[in-house]
């Protein structure tokens, strides 16, 4: 069988999405030799792709398709002939809450990761709220079989998009266990890159500046009342790319007074992430939504105690194994903060129970759960 997958709207490697389509798309090459795989991509992630598997076939196409207009208008005229003159029995659509086509002429199975434009106020500008919140769930109910990354996700699929649940399939995310994994903090420290200037104790947060959706604003206020009510040496280490709204985060971390405190290091590249997780004194994870939450389990098994929000998938992940609070109850957080980094036998429990639970999600385990849902798709 030959299955082609559309890699657009991955982010290019800088976003859960992103980790998604590489980890689950190259393990799906290695564990069906016996199926040819296709992606078709713009030419300036093309490289990208590729190094999903050296074995999975890249179709290149002009850079103008990775706009995301033109994307949107490319998937909906011309990826279905794309599809036939390469003759695909089969279509995968990785990042199916972001790009679908209306029809496809042959099966198709597509992961929808979250709904989060339902749950967070002004998260994108008003056409594309019209695309996602309008047309988009049409082409989900079109689709053979839809994958959801979790439980809550799930929910939004059968309530918002009305897709029938026999056709709905939850495969969790994973986390590549061998690369994220608990060591020493020194050792760990010392592979940061010092350009980094990644201080020498830390609270880590890793998720693009993107206000207000990834609540950035309520951390910094919460890190504040921590740095007022106690003599704790940590600072707050920001990790993620400039998104809609950086420049608040930015402009509240002077209001607060922290400009001394709070580190922006940008993008991390991925080869880093492991060291950083491991080094961290702890790992806040505030967002007002999240499909998923795959940092919240790379943190866990890298041995980091968590505090996270109460929300939508996240407690699907975190379970009994870190601390949850309210993302909109700043005093909640300012607590929960304290408490991971004042109480050793709470940091010792939840560190222990955090390696334990992160080792329950893997992306072999979703690859193959996601091959048996392709092959069930493109079933008579």
């Amino acid at each position: 069988m030959k299955i082609g997958i559309s890699a657009f709207a991955t982010d290019s490697g800088k976003s859960g999405i992103s980790q998604y389509a590489a980890n689950v798309v190259g393990r799906l090459v290695a564990l069906a030799p016996q199926h040819e795989l296709v992606a078709f991509i713009n030419h300036a992630d093309a490289d990208w792709v590729q190094s999903w598997h050296p074995r999975l076939t890249v179709v290149s196409l002009p850079d103008w398709t990775g706009h995301p207009v033109a994307s949107i208008f490319w998937h909906l005229v011309y990826f279905p002939g794309m599809l036939r003159r390469h003759g695909c029995d089969l279509v995968f659509m990785p990042a199916g809450n972001r790009r679908l086509a209306w029809s496809y002429g042959v099966p198709s199975v597509g992961t929808v990761h979250d709904f989060s434009q339902l749950h967070v106020p002004q998260k994108y500008d008003a056409a594309r709220m019209f695309y996602i919140m309008r047309v988009l769930p049409r082409m989900m109910r079109r689709l053979t079989r839809v994958i959801s990354v979790s439980e809550s996700t799930r929910r939004d699929l059968e309530s918002f998009a009305e897709v029938p649940s026999e056709r709905i399939r939850v495969i969790y995310n994973g986390a590549d266990l061998e690369r994220f994994a608990p060591r020493p903090r020194a050792e760990a420290r010392a592979e940061l890159p010092a350009g980094l200037n990644i201080p020498e104790r830390y609270v880590l947060y890793i998720a693009r500046l993107e206000h207000p959706g990834k609540n950035h604003v309520r951390l910094l206020e919460a890190f504040a009342a921590m740095k007022r009510a106690t003599d704790l040496p940590q600072k707050l280490v920001l990790v993620g790319g400039a998104w809609n709204g950086a420049e608040v985060i930015h402009a509240r971390v002077a209001e607060l007074g922290l400009s001394d405190q709070v580190v922006f290091p940008g993008f991390v590249p991925n080869e880093v992430l492991p060291a950083l997780y491991a080094a961290a004194d702890a790992f806040a994870f505030p967002s007002l939504f999240e499909g998923f939450g795959i940092p919240v389990l790379e943190a866990m098994a890298s041995g980091t105690p968590v505090c996270a929000a109460s929300t939508s998938s996240i407690p699907e992940v975190v379970g009994d194994a870190g601390l949850l609070f309210d993302p909109l109850d700043v005093p909640a957080m300012t607590e929960c903060l304290i408490r991971l980094l004042q109480d050793q036998p709470l940091r010792r429990r939840l560190i222990t129970a955090g390696i334990q639970r992160a080792k329950g999600f893997s992306w072999d385990s979703a690859a193959e759960a996601t091959l048996a849902e392709l092959e069930a798709a493109a079933a008579p």
